[in-house]
């Protein structure tokens, strides 16, 4: 199946808005500090919340990490 550029771009579109609607229903369900807590346990951050960036992450697609981030999340 062959998509065209209208396509393609309606439904990055779509996937922006539905990040964007998750992200912000995280900021009111999650408390910083422990979401901080959490993300260093799972080696995405150090304790002060700065990235910790790894080579395998280059390869992860937008919609894995966001998952990996969610599975924290609860």
């Amino acid at each position: 199946v062959r998509l065209n550029r209208s396509v393609v771009r309606s439904q990055m579109l779509q996937n922006t808005f539905l990040i964007e609607i998750v992200i912000k229903k995280l900021d009111i369900i999650v408390p910083i500090i422990p979401l901080i807590r959490s993300l260093a346990k799972a080696k995405f951050c150090n304790v002060l919340g700065q990235p910790i960036s790894k080579p395998v992450w280059a390869d992860s697609s937008d919609f894995d990490i966001i998952d990996r981030f969610l599975r924290i999340c609860r």
